[in-house]
C-alpha cells in the first residue's frame, strides 16, 4: 500500500505541466513498478458499433430519432501485465513506462491522455518522456485510431 501511494505521488510530480522533470522521481518510479517482459507481437483495441435505432414522426414534435447507445468490444492479445495506481495504469517493459490516464477510453482524442518514461534499461537512467499524439487512418468505410508518441520532456539538469 505504501508502495502505491508513493508511485501515485511520483506520477503527479511526472506528469506535470513544464518541460523537465525530476530524474530522481524517475528512477524511484523505475525501482518501484514490476518489469514485464517484452512482447513480440501484442494487440490492444477498441472495437466500437453503432446501436440500433428508431426514426419517426411524433405527434406535435415533428420527425424524431432515438439512438440507443453503441456496443463496445475491449480486446487485448498477449499484452503486457499492467498495474493501476490511483488514476493511472501503468506498463513498464523494459526501458519503458507507459502510463495512460484511467478514463482513456472515454476520449474521442487520445491525445496528451498517455505519456512514456524512457530510460536505459541496464542502467536505470532516465531519458526522456513523451506525449501521445492520436494519428488518424480511413480505409474505405473503417477509420483506424493509433497512438504515436511525440518528444515532450526532459530530465533536469
Amino acid at each position: 500500500m505504501e508502495a502505491r501511494l508513493e508511485a501515485h505521488g511520483l506520477l503527479d510530480r511526472l506528469t506535470m505541466d513544464g518541460a523537465t522533470f525530476s530524474r530522481e522521481n524517475a528512477r524511484r518510479l523505475i525501482t518501484l513498478i514490476p518489469v514485464t517482459p517484452r512482447r513480440r507481437f501484442s494487440f490492444t483495441g477498441l472495437f466500437q458499433g453503432r446501436g440500433p435505432g428508431l426514426r419517426g414522426r411524433a405527434a406535435g414534435v415533428g420527425d424524431v430519432e432515438l439512438d440507443e447507445e453503441g456496443k463496445e468490444r475491449r480486446v487485448s492479445w498477449n499484452a503486457p501485465m499492467s498495474y493501476r495506481i490511483g488514476g493511472y495504469v501503468l506498463t513498464h517493459t523494459p526501458g519503458q513506462i507507459v502510463i495512460e490516464l484511467m478514463w482513456i477510453a472515454t476520449r474521442e482524442d487520445l491525445s496528451g491522455q498517455s505519456c512514456q518514461l524512457l530510460y536505459e534499461a541496464e542502467t536505470g537512467e532516465p531519458k526522456a518522456m513523451e506525449i501521445s499524439v492520436q494519428k488518424m487512418l480511413t480505409l474505405l468505410f473503417i477509420r483506424l485510431a493509433y497512438i504515436s508518441y511525440a518528444p515532450w520532456k526532459t530530465p533536469e539538469g
